[in-house]
């Protein structure tokens, strides 16, 4: 869902904007715990980190009323990083992805618009691509009540 800051500039844009995924990895194979990937053609800093320029596709979830359903993650494998630290993996990396826009009005200004949070499964690969199903974590901490609730109980039911 598109903040109140974000629509707000967006509508006043003067300048033109760009739509760029920013994809956090995670997981001990890579330097420092983290990778992070950006689709675009250069590097970009958001909240302090830097976004490395990457090409992959990133595919969202379909979002319903009552679930929020996995989204797909194909890496071009060029790069051989990645597909060393597929291999060399043990566990299943947690992988972070933010929709946003940045625009240039004298300073570079960032906005996130959407971020989904995700474990990666069921990794398929070629000389070209890796591709990954992004399972989002629906487990909710919830509060179940134990007893029936009735207008004798509740008077807010009433």
């Amino acid at each position: 869902m598109i903040t109140p800051k974000a629509a707000q500039q967006l509508a006043r844009l003067s300048t033109s904007a760009y739509f760029p995924i920013l994809l956090e990895i995670e997981s001990p194979v890579f330097d420092g715990g983290i990778i992070r990937l950006v689709n675009n053609t250069v590097d970009l800093v958001y909240n302090g980190n830097t976004f490395r320029a990457a090409s992959f596709e990133f595919t969202p979830p379909k979002n319903t009323d009552k679930k929020i359903g996995n989204a797909t993650l194909s890496i071009s494998t060029i790069n051989q990083e990645v597909i060393i630290a597929i291999r060399s993996m043990q566990d299943r990396a947690k992988a972070k992805a933010i929709a946003a826009f940045y625009y240039e009005e004298g300073i570079l200004n960032f906005e996130p618009l959407e971020e989904w949070s995700f474990i990666l499964a069921k990794v398929s690969w070629n000389e070209i691509v890796a591709t990954w199903e992004m399972l989002h974590d629906d487990r909710m901490e919830t509060v179940a009540i134990a007893d029936r609730l009735t207008p004798q109980k509740c008077p807010a039911l009433a």
